[in-house]
């Protein structure tokens, strides 16, 4: 099965750009992943290859991807199921969306290892950039918005400049739910696709967190998947909603020693608290993995095309373990269907394990 895609350019104008000058409306670029029920792209072959999906600026994000190290013999070796059409179905039902919420610095397509195979499955996928924020984002215009300087500047221990990026990101996100929602009922080519009492979050990173903190806040959110999140930026707090199926993925690196070898003492110690928190408070079904050969950026395209042929077949497999995990997590609590997922993780497995709050391995 092939994969559609459409990309918007959306404007808020009730917020400025945060990292610019001039006062401009927030930009919002969405892709939106279609899944290919009807065979059309199987007939047409029109897939793209990797490099294409950041048209049309494809010569200036290879350019940038080349001059931050990354391996571009293996980049050009990558393809996708995926089109750039518009989509038009015959058929009438609703699929339930995902919305997709990137790392720090990375483009809001570098997910499509799981983008497609969720899209396969039977999920409209819905990634969201982060304008200014991201090493680049691609306008369908053909503008090409670089990573503003303040951003470069931002660390990990920056508290409060972090939380201004969630808040930031939470008001795109629930921009674009209003969007899918006006589509749904007003669009004639998609009116009606989305299933807007079926939609969870993926969030990677600063992603993850943001995904976290909207959940609480929105209750369109059905369900949240967080790739090793940002934990020490979670806040407690008693009135917010914590009773959505919740899945924490962690990369190997889950407990305050493994993570002390990697990050300053005092983010590694508030990196802990907040995943301890969330493990004790959170009400409603919950499962906490470690995905055992895992790092941070293993949640991503990212560390398929920075190392060499032999860690590349070990992201794959990771991505295969990633892929397994979340499909079925969210067939069996967003969509309510059977229990898969509960019988994967009910049985021994040598890539992932359940945790502990503390990140140490359930026996």
């Amino acid at each position: 099965m092939g994969v559609f895609r459409k990309v918007e350019l959306l404007k808020d104008y009730t917020r400025t750009e945060t990292f610019q000058e001039e006062s401009e409306g927030r930009k919002i670029v969405i892709s939106i992943y279609y899944p290919d029920t009807e065979g059309v792209l199987n007939k047409n072959a029109s897939a793209m290859k990797y490099m294409e999906l950041f048209g049309p600026c494809e010569q200036q994000a290879r350019e940038l991807l080349q001059d931050i190290g990354m391996n571009m013999e293996i980049i050009n070796t990558l393809s996708t199921s995926i089109s750039d059409r518009t989509f038009q179905s015959k058929s009438k039902r609703s699929y339930p969306v995902i919305i997709y919420s990137p790392a720090l610095g990375l483009d809001r397509d570098m997910y499509i290892y799981n983008i497609e195979a969720l899209a396969k499955q039977g999920f409209i996928v819905v990634t969201v950039s982060a304008a200014y924020e991201a090493m680049f984002t691609v306008c369908p215009s053909g503008e090409f918005i670089n990573q503003s300087e303040a951003m470069r500047q931002i660390k990990a221990a920056d508290y409060t400049d972090l939380h201004n990026l969630i808040s930031i990101r939470k008001k795109d996100i629930q921009y674009v739910l209003d969007h899918l929602s006006t589509l749904n009922s007003m669009d004639k080519d998609v009116k009606g696709l989305f299933d807007m009492n079926k939609i969870g979050i993926i969030g990677h990173s600063i992603g993850g967190a943001t995904a976290l903190d909207l959940t609480m806040e929105d209750d369109r959110i059905k369900a949240a998947i967080l790739l090793d999140a940002s934990m020490h930026l979670y806040i407690e707090n008693e009135e917010k909603n914590n009773t959505v199926p919740l899945l924490v993925l962690r990369q190997k690196a889950s407990t305050l020693e493994s993570l002390s070898n990697i990050l300053q003492e005092k983010l590694a110690n508030d990196f802990i608290k907040g995943q301890e928190a969330l493990f004790q408070n959170w009400n409603g079904y919950k499962s906490f993995l470690k995905i055992r050969k895992a790092t941070h950026m293993s949640f991503s395209d990212l560390s398929l095309y920075e190392e060499g042929e032999n860690l590349k077949q070990r992201t794959c497999e990771i991505h295969t373990c990633l892929n397994e995990l979340i499909s079925k997590f969210l067939v069996e609590h967003l969509l309510d269907q059977g229990q898969g997922y509960s019988a994967l993780i009910s049985r021994v497995h040598k890539d992932f394990c359940e945790i502990h709050g503390s990140g140490e391995e359930i026996l």
